[in-house]
């Protein structure tokens, strides 16, 4: 084998074997691979993208609110972005993609709370 093929292969293992670590998991949320990426994301909608941001509520942390940016582009790829967020906040954070919605994308646009460009969604995640 290869050096440098085998030195991948050992580092691979030795970042699976760390993966339980908290002090290594801190580090992966620089990669997208913490629990920071479930907070927020890229989030390409039919060829527009989006900046997403899932927030918890610090007394309850299935309280959630969403916001995405930017909305006037197109508001209906704005509104799924803020629906791809929320499920993928509440799936990597409870194990489950739904969302109770108080203020959700399925409202008339003119319903929607949008300041400044940027468009905010609050839900609950209903998983466990």
């Amino acid at each position: 084998m290869e050096g440098s093929l085998r030195n991948f292969i050992v580092l691979g293992l030795v970042v699976v074997a760390l993966g339980g670590c908290s002090r290594i998991q801190g580090g992966l949320g620089a990669l997208g691979l913490g629990q920071g990426a479930a907070k927020r994301a890229q989030v390409e909608v039919q060829g527009t993208r989006f900046k997403a941001r899932a927030n918890a509520d610090s007394v309850d942390r299935r309280q959630i609110m969403v916001t995405v940016t930017p909305f006037a582009i197109d508001p209906d790829g704005a509104r799924e972005a803020g629906r791809y967020q929320a499920a993928r906040y509440c799936l990597l954070t409870y194990g489950g993609s739904d969302t109770e919605w108080a203020l959700g994308p399925d409202r008339p646009v003119e319903e929607l709370a949008v300041v400044d460009d940027t468009l905010t969604l609050q839900g609950r995640c209903s998983q466990r």
